[in-house]
């Protein structure tokens, strides 16, 4: 019976340990986020509220980035009309990401290199600041839920979060 109970211990202990998390509903059962390569790039065109085109700082064209992390209103794409807030959004982008400026496109070592549309999907930081993040707090833009958790999740569903709450940008208007 001893033998039983320490068998039975043992097991409980080893699910415990990090083999039951795996098989827990909405568990992380990917790649560990974690934050990868940064490149500096310039910023030359703002798109919508989460996306943007960059250029190495040789002026070799890198095509269009989209923000990790959060999904800005549509802006108009006839025959659909804009959606409420995105003119708001993409103004934000624009102050934010200043057509010209340099930023640092950083990557998610848990997330896709690039969307479905093939842009690049980074985190994007300017002058020591996650863009991203930003629009979150600004309320520009909701949460996106990813796949597999983003390595920056905590900091965006607590301004996404916060932005809701106070009423802020797109939540208090549309």
């Amino acid at each position: 019976m001893k033998a039983l109970i320490g068998l039975a211990a043992a097991a409980i202990l080893a699910l415990t340990a990090g083999g039951i998390k795996a098989a827990l509903p909405g568990a992380q059962t990917g790649p560990v986020p974690a934050e990868g390569t940064t490149t500096r790039v310039r910023v030359t065109a703002v798109v919508d509220g989460d996306t943007i085109r960059v250029e190495s700082r040789g002026g070799r064209q890198l095509g269009r980035v989209r923000l990790l992390g959060i999904h800005a209103p549509e802006v108009a794409h006839p025959p659909e009309p804009a959606e409420c807030y995105s003119d708001q959004a993409t103004d934000l982008l624009e102050e934010l990401t200043p057509v010209g400026s340099t930023v640092e496109l950083v990557t998610d070592t848990a997330q896709p290199n690039r969307d479905r549309y093939g842009r690049l999907l980074r985190y994007v930081d300017h002058d020591g600041h996650d863009v991203a993040r930003e629009l979150l707090a600004g309320g520009a833009s909701r949460r996106y839920e990813a796949e597999q958790e983003l390595a920056r999740e905590e900091s965006y569903s607590a301004a996404a979060d916060d932005a809701q709450g106070a009423e802020r940008g797109l939540w208090g208007t549309c």
